[in-house]
């Protein structure tokens, strides 16, 4: 017959084990295994993706420059712009785009104005707006020699060469972290130190890409960034006109990103794809112009979350490779599978000592904002098939548990040397417990 003692270590067993059996119930309701998945749960592959050829990024060199509005040329006209009987000077400008190889120019500068014509004396203003370098010396020299005749035929000798060219101003906004932060242990906690990085870069139209504002920039986007730009094309006065009002006044004093407008030029130029898929964008996507934003966005929500005897907390995705299960639970310093080893039994998060380790594994994936699943995973299992080991996705929330054989087993052990305790304890001390 049970003594007053043993009834109530029996009747606290029961009530341990219904509970244990309820609890591990209660979470694996309606789960489904790995093998079961729906397509639509399945996690987006991120190994599968390569790295697209970085020369996409940049914009064709034209070999022979076009004039354009802004540029300042530099012109020698003999008796009219220079003195024949001298040589023209040689000047090298040290005011070109950053690393930019420097090239010499002579004559007189003169700038392209906006309606695209250049003044020189004694003539009428003349059209130069698309053309050459070469086709504006035949313009010039037709202009004084045939029209004008101020320089006789046979003594024109007319120079043309670039001083600078227009600059287009380019707007980079980048969120990843480009430095190292000190004092910070983990890379979620780059978080609390990011902050937005803008340049503003003067660029030559024939350099003008999204390769170059990168580069300049500090390269291709961090690991804390995603893996792609966002180019914002630059608003003209004529689009001004087409704000949405409404949109505005809805937003309640918050700034929008970009000014809501029709017809809004916003392109996406994604660094990885599928490997055989042809580019998702076109090369004059990748050719900016003037006033455009180059935005590199950052992960933000890129991760997935622990709990039940794992340590709570919140671990960033890798950004360009799959993570699955067991490679989740070891980021997250889960305990090891398997019988434990050693002479001290490992500690989980749940609290306890746990002779046998939990096995088992609850995904909770959010499909929709109202519509999530639960994926039931067996540790054991991963080890011998590969297909059981669940790609981890965006958000997932990850809860290790102890299955029912387990929790009953380790509550039985439990007590086991509990009970083994007290009853040396008494049986040393006849009964009687010993106060040290």
């Amino acid at each position: 017959m049970l003594t007053r003692f043993g009834r109530t270590v029996a009747a606290f067993t029961f009530a341990l084990l219904v509970c244990a059996q309820v609890g591990c119930t209660t979470i694996t309701k309606n789960s489904i295994r790995p093998l079961d998945l729906p397509l639509d749960a399945v996690a987006e592959s991120r190994s599968s993706l390569v790295q697209i050829d970085h020369r996409f990024l940049g914009a064709p060199i034209d070999q022979e420059h076009t004039v354009a509005t802004g540029d300042v040329l530099g012109i020698y006209i003999a008796d009219v712009l220079g003195d024949r009987e001298e040589l023209p000077q040689v000047a090298y400008p040290s005011f070109r785009t950053k690393n930019a190889p420097i090239e010499p120019f002579v004559g007189h500068p003169v700038k392209v104005e906006a309606d695209g014509t250049i003044h020189l004396p004694y003539i009428d203003p003349l059209f130069v707006d698309g053309l050459s370098l070469p086709a504006v010396r035949d313009l010039i020299s037709a202009e004084y020699v045939g029209k004008s005749g101020l320089v006789q035929a046979g003594r024109s000798n007319v120079t043309v060469s670039l001083i600078t060219p227009k600059f287009y101003r380019i707007y980079v906004v980048r969120q990843d972290t480009r430095y190292n932060v000190p004092g910070l242990a983990k890379t979620i906690e780059f978080d609390i130190s990011k902050r937005w990085a803008g340049t503003t870069l003067y660029l030559e139209p024939k350099e003008c890409s999204v390769l170059t504002a990168l580069l300049q920039t500090g390269g291709v986007p961090g690991i804390d960034a995603k893996n792609e730009v966002w180019i914002m094309k630059g608003v003209k006065e004529d689009e001004l006109k087409q704000v949405c009002v409404p949109m505005i006044k809805k937003l309640e004093g918050q700034v929008p990103m970009m000014i809501p407008k029709e017809n809004s030029h916003l392109v996406r130029i994604p660094l990885t794809q599928p490997l055989g898929q042809e580019l998702p964008f076109r090369q004059k996507d990748v050719v900016l112009g003037d006033g455009d934003v180059v935005f590199l966005p950052q992960r933000d929500g890129d991760t997935f979350m622990t709990g039940g005897m794992l340590p709570s907390g919140r671990f960033p995705l890798p950004r360009d490779r799959d993570l699955d299960i067991l490679e989740a639970i070891a980021m997250s310093t889960g305990p090891n599978f398997g019988p434990a080893s050693g002479v001290k039994a490992p500690y989980y998060a749940g609290g306890g000592k746990g002779l046998l380790p939990p096995t088992e594994v609850v995904i909770v994936r959010r499909l929709t904002a109202d519509k999530q699943i639960k994926i039931r995973v067996d540790l054991r299992k991963c080890l011998d098939d590969p297909r059981e080991r669940v790609t981890i996705a965006k958000g997932d929330l990850i809860i290790l548990k102890f299955k029912p054989g387990e929790a009953i087993g380790n509550v039985a052990l439990n007590l086991f040397n509990l009970n083994y305790t007290i009853s040396r304890v008494y049986g040393a001390t006849g009964g009687a417990a010993v106060i040290p």
